[in-house]
């Protein structure tokens, strides 16, 4: 048995290919972009600031886990009509032609406790077939876990990498169509990723606009096949954060994020996974939840155009915050 708490550092994630669970323990250092991968490392990034790597090696996950008592971090929510008036702000700040899409978030919190908190990872996995499944913990951001849908690159120079544009949103329980918000929201993604590849290499294949099922979640999706003419981890700071977490133009929504939110993203819309000196398989950090001591917070967000309804933008939050807590509330 491994037993692990608030206390330890350490990740779990399910390998995207061998659906393996793997696990590296040991301590969180800060990540130099401009140093050669020495070994196999599994990142994590703060949300538009810093980047970790966890120094223990990754192996196959072969022993019983238990994972306790996370560390509190007391982490602000808002009132459905502070968030209604923060997206009114914004639609008011499209009009006005400062920005054209913004990404605002919320955290929804519960009251919940659990003896072994791996079982919540055992339960995300058994429930999504597809998504980045992990649990971690870092002293400084606290215990996270999630089941991200999207990938921010995947591949290496031999094979060429992968990427997709993933925005748009409606529940999968209800029968509507894509709005003419939505497609422009999807096309904001789609162009600021075909520029930023461009800039740095070209495309070999890119699909059609389908529609991409997270969970009871529907996106529209592109995905894109491409070769770098730079090493990955400069396109990694080129690249994110895209339009689809932050907004466009990148500056200016950054700043509105920060005057609006009234919390601290962490490693929400940060990315993670793991790289070594040839391949890399990142993801966004998104469908995500911290666990505090005694409660989980839910972080979950969506983005705003001119032609946005804060009722629908809070309804979407709603519907992204239940998902995932449907899931760790289950008996």
């Amino acid at each position: 048995m491994i037993h692990l708490s608030g206390k330890d550092s350490f990740v779990i994630y399910q390998d995207t290919i061998s659906k393996k669970n793997k696990i590296a323990v040991g301590q969180w250092h800060l990540f130099d972009f401009k140093k050669k991968i020495s070994k196999p490392s599994f990142v994590c990034n703060v949300f538009n600031k810093e980047t970790y790597f966890i120094d223990g090696e990754i192996s196959n996950l072969e022993k019983k886990v238990k994972i306790e008592k996370p560390e509190l971090f007391d982490e602000k929510d808002v009132s459905k009509e502070y968030y209604k008036k923060s997206i009114e702000k914004i639609i008011n700040y499209c009009n006005e032609d400062i920005i054209e899409k913004c990404i605002l978030s919320r955290v929804v919190k519960s009251d919940f406790e659990i003896s072994n908190y791996f079982e919540i990872f055992e339960k995300l996995s058994q429930t999504y077939s597809k998504g980045f499944k992990y649990i971690l913990n870092h002293p400084k951001h606290g215990m996270w876990i999630g089941v991200s849908p999207e990938t921010l690159i995947k591949g290496n120079f031999e094979n060429g990498f992968f990427t997709h544009a993933l925005a748009g949103s409606k529940s999968k329980n209800e029968n509507l169509k894509w709005s003419e918000k939505d497609y422009q929201e999807h096309k904001y993604v789609v162009d600021f990723i075909e520029e930023k590849i461009k800039e740095n290499g070209y495309i070999t294949k890119e699909s059609k606009i389908e529609e991409e099922i997270a969970g009871e979640i529907i996106h529209l999706n592109k995905d894109f096949n491409f070769n770098l003419d730079i090493d990955f981890l400069s396109f990694v700071k080129t690249l994110h954060p895209t339009p689809a977490i932050a907004g466009i133009p990148l500056d200016k929504s950054l700043e509105i994020i920060h005057d609006l939110e009234v919390h601290n993203r962490s490693l929400y819309c940060g990315f993670l996974g793991t790289i070594d000196n040839k391949n890399c398989d990142l993801k966004v950090n998104l469908r995500c939840a911290r666990f505090s001591a005694k409660e989980v917070q839910i972080f979950v967000g969506g983005g705003i155009t001119s032609q946005s309804n804060p009722n629908d933008e809070f309804k979407e939050t709603e519907i992204k915050s239940q998902t995932l807590l449907s899931v760790i509330k289950k008996k």
